[in-house]
């Protein structure tokens, strides 16, 4: 595309998008559980609640496993949201630094993890730097968010933050129509933004990219990244991201 002007994708309208979705999960804070738990607007009746709850109980056995296997001593949590990850993660490491650009989710993480070994940092994840080295980059539901145009920077600062021998792991969404709230439309699998509305009805509007293991695999590879990426049978993918160090 280049020579085009595209009005959706100039850096001034990006950053209104970016600026939109920070605002969006400031004010779901309070709401943004029912989500996970299918409760309220994202309850979606016996038969495809249960296939829900299954495929979180696949990821959950995921995270622990990878921990116990691992046993990272320092963690980085980007986007570490309400804590639905944090609090498998704490009691597995010996430092975790969290961070959110909402400290809405930071205070609702604080509560529920309340760990002493957990840092909490509030920085906007597309201007935030590393002070330390990790031996895991954890992000849960994080990559969706992260604009195509700021996919490779973003990684280069997870490589900055990884120390020798670290690795990143992820878990996102999965494209289906059932996994968003009852009032949202079924989101384009491949237009990268999509409304969504709270409780009160307000809408937003934020960066949403459905990754598929296999187009992912080969995102992450373009980065310098060598990724396993897995899927559940319906909602989640999840896996792992090491960067490749070339020899000198």
């Amino acid at each position: 595309m280049s020579g085009t002007s595209d009005p959706e994708h100039t850096p001034a309208s990006e950053r209104r998008l970016l600026d939109d979705q920070i605002a969006y999960y400031r004010a779901r804070a309070p709401e943004y559980d029912a989500w996970w738990l299918r409760t309220g607007r994202f309850d979606r009746g016996g038969a495809n609640n249960a296939a829900w709850h299954a495929d979180v109980a696949l990821v959950e056995r995921a995270i622990v496993a990878m921990l116990d296997r691992e046993a990272p001593s320092r963690v980085l949590e980007v986007a570490c949201g309400t804590g639905l990850c944090t609090r498998h993660i704490a009691p597995r490491a010996r430092h975790v630094t969290a961070v959110d650009a909402s400290p809405e989710v930071i205070a609702i993480n604080r509560g529920r993890v309340q760990a002493a070994n957990v840092e909490y940092v509030q920085a906007d994840l597309f201007a935030f730097e590393p002070q330390a080295t990790y031996d895991l980059v954890f992000m849960g539901f994080w990559l969706s968010h992260v604009p195509s145009a700021r996919f490779d920077a973003f990684f280069d600062m997870v490589r900055r933050a990884l120390a020798p021998d670290g690795f990143a792991w992820f878990v996102d969404s999965a494209h289906d129509p059932t996994s968003h709230a009852v009032d949202h439309p079924t989101p384009d699998r491949h237009a990268g933004v999509v409304t969504r509305r709270l409780d009160d009805g307000r809408e937003f509007r934020i960066v949403k990219v459905f990754w598929e293991p296999s187009t992912l695999t080969a995102r992450l590879d373009a980065c310098g990244f060598a990724a396993d990426v897995a899927q559940t049978p319906r909602y989640f993918i999840y896996g792992s991201a090491r960067p490749r160090y070339l020899s000198a």
